[in-house]
């Protein structure tokens, strides 16, 4: 099930279902919200319903991730935050 962006799908005999992200766990679903979930996916695209339950509606990414470009006031900067340093050996 996988599809153009990446969601695939998965449920288990104890009633779960499971949503995979590029091959990464993205969200598991018990009870109702699997129940819930395996209905929607049944009604509509299920490439949306899986964005929709991940939360992937668009947003811009969260401070962190590992993304195409990062900016100054992202967690990793430019590097101006660090400087370089000398390192030396210590001797006995």
């Amino acid at each position: 099930m996988t599809g153009s962006e990446g969601f695939d799908y998965r449920t288990r005999s104890n009633g779960e279902a499971v949503i995979f992200h590029h091959g990464k766990l993205a969200k598991m679903m018990r009870d109702e919200e699997a129940k819930k979930f395996l209905e929607d996916v049944k009604a509509g695209d299920p490439q949306e319903v899986m964005g929709t339950y991940v939360g992937n509606d668009g947003q811009a990414q969260k401070p962190g991730s590992a993304g195409k470009s990062a900016g100054p006031d992202s967690l990793h900067g430019n590097g101006e935050a660090h400087s370089a340093k000398d390192f030396r050996r210590k001797t006995g």
